[in-house]
């Protein structure tokens, strides 16, 4: 099974030992109320050691997978069978104008209640 320690601990990789060890304590505090977390512990633990001990170099190390930060960069240039266009498909329902009026007029019915409601209880009532 390949795992990537920066993966395990969420750090970006290439990560100091600082980072990585700030980011074990706060996984594993929230692992402390959890009955399974031993072995989310045991992962934990193991990517930690990984990155503080056995990765000196993390520019050379070819055993682990990395991941790009632009997630844009997996994504093909251009239309193929990797990207395909999208295909506009036929209309199944009838019209739906009437139902997107009526849902439009209740959305600002109720955005004027919520907002008097707001406003009415900041405004203190004038002395009589």
């Amino acid at each position: 099974m390949n795992r990537n320690p920066y993966v395990i601990l969420g750090v970006p990789f290439g990560a100091s030992r600082d980072v990585a060890t700030l980011a074990f304590t706060v996984r594993a505090k929230k692992l402390r109320r959890d009955p399974d977390g031993a072995t989310a512990l045991t992962e934990l633990t193991w990517a930690l050691n990984q990155i503080t001990d056995v990765v000196k170099d993390p520019g050379v190390a070819i055993d682990i997978y990395r991941i790009p930060a632009d997630p844009a960069a997996l994504e093909p240039d251009a239309p193929g069978i990797f990207a395909p266009r999208p295909e506009r498909l036929a209309r199944r329902t009838g019209d739906s104008s009437d139902a997107k009026a009526r849902l439009a007029a209740i959305a600002a019915r109720e955005g004027v209640v919520s907002m008097y409601k707001r406003v009415s209880g900041l405004s203190p009532l004038p002395d009589r």
